[in-house]
Formats: C-alpha cells, structure tokens, sequence
C-alpha cells in the first residue's frame, strides 16, 4: 500500500511540475526569484539558451526521517464552517480533484504520512477560538494539537503567555532555510526569541496581503494614464492614486444618496489606512539593536499620511467602505465587477472570486508616500493571516520539527508554485504587467511588531477611527498611548521571564 501511495505522489507531482513549466512558458519571468515569491536568490544569469528547459530547483530538507508508529499528527485549523476566503485550505483535503493547490497540499500531505508513518489529522478550531482551543489543552495536557495554525493576533497574544515553544530552541527546525519566509523570520522575533513564523508550508497569510485592483476600461475612459508605468517608475505615489481616486463619482440612481448602488473612485474598508500607513513606510514600531521593540508610531510623516488618506477617505462621494456600512466584502466584489469603483483595496483572496468580471482589472501595490521612498512595504492583515506554532502542550516538539522542516521544503517545491504560479499568475491574472506587480508585492512584505501584536489597540485604533470620521490623530494616539506601552513592557517581561 505505502509503495503504490508512493508511486501516486510521484506521478502526481510530475503532473503538477509539467502544469507549473508550461505556465511559466506563457508569460515573462520577471520576478527577482524563479522558483518562489520568498526566496530572493538570484544567480544574475539572463541570457537566453534557446530551447532550454527552465530550471526547477528542488528542495530538500537535511533532517533524519524516523519511523512515529502510524502517529496521528494533529493540527489545529480554521473551521470550515469560517468565511469561504478563511476555512483552511492548506491542510484540509479528502482527495485528488485537479485543482492545483488542493492537488499540492494532498500531495504533501501524502509523502509526508509515508516518510514518518503518520497520519495528518486537521482538527477545526471552535469558531473564533483558537486561543481558548490551545489553553484548553495546556489545561488539561492532552497534547490535543501537534501544531497549530493560528491567525497573527492570536499567535501573539499565545506567545505572550508563555502557551507556545520558542521555535529557535527546536531542534530539526532550520529557520535559516529558505522555506521560511526570512522577513516574518527577522521581523516577528523578539529578543531573539520566536514563537510563530510562517512561509511555504501554507497560503493562508498570502491571501491576506493588501492590494489595489483597478478597473482597466475605466481607467482608460477617464483617461488617468497607465498606473503600472507609475509603478515601474517608482511615481506610483499617495497623491497620484488619491488625485485617480477624486476622479470619478457619479450618483447612478439619482437619489441623492451614497450608497452601494453609485459609483465611486475607491472601494474598501477601514484596513486602508494602517495598511497604507505601513505602505508609505510609517513603523508602529521598531526593534533595537536588542531585538526589543519599541513603539515609534507617532511623528510627522504619520500624520501627513492619515491627512491624505483620510481627505479621501471621509468623502462619501469618493469611498464607500463596506466596514462602515455594515456590509461585507464580497459587497465590495460585486460593486468593483459591476463597475462601481475605479479602484479596489483588497487582499490576494479577492481575485479568484473575480473570475466572472467581464472588464479586464489589473494588481497595483500599496502607494508609495513620495518618489523618494526607496522600497514597498506591504503587509498581511494580522486578523487572518495564519502562523505556524507549536503548542507547549506538546511533549514531543523535536519530532514535530522535524515533521515540518520536512512538510516546509516540501511546500516549497509543489504549493507554492501551485498556488503563485499555477494559480494566481496562470488563472487569475489578467494580464503580464499583474505578474510584475504580483512578484514586487510578494518581494516586499513586511511584519511591522507593533501592527501585528496589537500592544493597547495600537494597531486597530485607526480602524476604529476611518469608520467614525475621527480626524484628532495626535488625541487618539495620546489616550492609547500609555496603555500600549504597558502592554509592550509587560511582553517583553514575559518573553525574559522564558527560558
């Protein structure tokens, strides 16, 4: 049975890489890493051999395999009864169907079963619990959970308590290997100490990285110009999108009333503005030579960047954000398919459900503030985007890391090109400059400490404030501001008091 479970992983992985060379044949490499969005080696080689094969490179973890006795390998994951864009795909598959990230996951699944003679079992969080789940388990020592993939707030607010394994103490586990994503590596580390970290294992916290969609017709017909040259100039700045932004507004029912039945220059929600703020290069917080974060939040660029977005976003005529309207996301979706909105700020999960849209979109990254920033900044939304950890309850966490340093290079090889490559840049982009946008996106992410570790409301206040039409910055920051330092002072008595 091992041996015929085997040769289907192998037959199905050779499908897989075929589907993977095939499509990177149908649009131009332009991404600074040819085999993942995380992986930034580059050899500098760019002539052409004609006729040759691209290259694949495979990788391997150097971890003994050992034999766990047909194990159940228990994970915790998002429920499936969660939002369609959040139940857990990364884990949660019942069999072969075609559909490349489902064949990937199915596929590693599988040869990581036969390599330790277990057998992966996800386990469905309680709805919105994840946290209650893991203390549950400490509480009793039943090690119910081998790993666990929780969203970044509840990761920190685990980590803080002392309920999961410093993963740099975990033998088998090499966080240097390039199936780590070496920004959550060096960005959620705290006193050298890390507790969850993520990468090619999964997709979830690449779904929920912030984006702008833009209708391309409309875009044309308000004769705004070709924001993918502004990118690649590096003048896709905040003024530039904001001045796009007021160009269009139309009351299309004639009630005089904005609502979701009218036409807007944006479309989102209130995540617009911290996401953007970490866009144009503004720092919740940052770490000292120590590894020790210290807040850093407040200053004048900060509040220069919340008086341009919020000039916009506050207009009712200009934005119609479906967190203040009580509605949804998949509202926003239809509204941007039906032509509603000339841009769209989203996350990556929104595009596959853009798939009927007749108008052709494109992928734009977060604005810069001016053309003199250097780089992008772009960041998962910490509310869903999923970390790996290991719960103390564990009694086993070398074998598990060896477990998932295998599962990591694994991932790396098959998941992510199915989901980057195969997925996203075959399926779903709807044309070559998405694809150069996609590769900068995914080259630039970064954890801010302070934005996913939520110290006194440090990251959501801003939120809170879009939805109310709150302009007092400086106020709102100052009434937060001893709490939030609290909270911080208090972490790092935690993680010090960890040995």
């Amino acid at each position: 049975m091992k041996t015929n479970r085997i040769i289907s992983v192998l037959i199905i992985f050779t499908m897989l890489l075929a589907l993977f060379l095939s499509s990177c044949g149908d649009k131009p490499d332009n991404s600074e890493n040819k085999n993942s969005p995380d992986d930034k080696a580059n050899d500098g080689n760019n002539e052409e051999v004609e006729n040759a094969e691209p290259e694949v490179k495979e990788y391997i973890a150097d971890v003994e395999t050992f034999d766990w006795g047909g194990k159940d390998f228990k994970i915790l994951v998002n429920p499936n009864d969660s939002t369609l864009e959040w139940r857990d795909v990364d884990f949660t598959v019942e069999e072969l169907n075609s559909e490349p990230i489902n064949d990937a996951v199915f596929n590693r699944n599988m040869t990581i079963e036969d390599m330790f003679n277990i057998n992966i079992i996800p386990v469905n969080a309680d709805a919105g619990s994840h946290v209650g789940n893991i203390r549950k388990t400490i509480k009793a020592g039943d090690n119910a959970y081998d790993l666990a993939f929780n969203s970044t707030f509840d990761s920190a607010t685990l980590a803080q308590e002392g309920s999961l394994y410093d993963l740099t103490g975990v033998s088998n586990i090499d966080l240097s290997q390039p199936w780590w994503d070496q920004n959550a590596v060096k960005d959620l580390s705290i006193m050298n100490k890390l507790y969850y970290v993520t990468g090619d294992i999964g997709t979830m916290y690449k779904k929920s990285l912030g984006i702008i969609l833009f209708n391309k017709q409309m875009m044309q017909d308000y004769a705004l110009g070709n924001p993918y040259q502004l990118v690649e100039e590096k003048q896709w700045t905040m003024d530039k999108f904001l001045e796009m932004c007021t160009e269009v507004s139309q009351d299309l029912d004639s009630n005089g009333k904005w609502d979701d039945q009218d036409k807007y220059g944006l479309l989102g929600y209130c995540d617009v503005i911290a996401i953007g703020l970490i866009g144009g290069g503004v720092k919740f917080a940052t770490k000292n030579s120590s590894d020790i974060p210290e807040i850093t939040f407040m200053n004048e660029k900060t509040a220069a960047i919340f008086d341009k977005f919020t000039s916009i976003l506050y207009r009712q005529d200009l934005f119609w954000s479906w967190s203040k309207a009580g509605s949804n996301n998949e509202r926003s979706r239809v509204m941007f398919a039906n032509g509603q909105g000339l841009f769209n700020w989203n996350e990556f999960h929104s595009i596959p459900n853009l798939r009927e849209m007749e108008t052709d979109f494109g992928i734009l990254p977060m604005p810069l503030y001016d053309d003199k920033q250097e780089r992008y900044y772009h960041s998962v939304n910490p509310h869903v985007a999923q970390m790996m950890a290991i719960p103390i309850s564990n009694d086993e966490p070398e074998k598990t890391g060896a477990v998932v340093q295998h599962m990591g290079a694994i991932s790396k090889n098959i998941l992510t090109p199915a989901y980057y490559d195969i997925s996203l840049k075959g399926k779903h982009a709807r044309d070559e400059e998405s694809v150069m946008t996609m590769d900068l996106i995914f080259g630039t992410i970064t954890y801010d400490p302070g934005y996913m570790n939520n110290w006194g409301n440090l990251a959501q206040f801003t939120l809170n404030m879009v939805d109310s039409y709150k302009t007092d910055l400086v106020s709102q920051y100052e009434k937060l501001e001893a709490k939030a330092q609290a909270a911080l002072d208090k972490m790092i008595e935690k993680y010090e008091s960890v040995d």
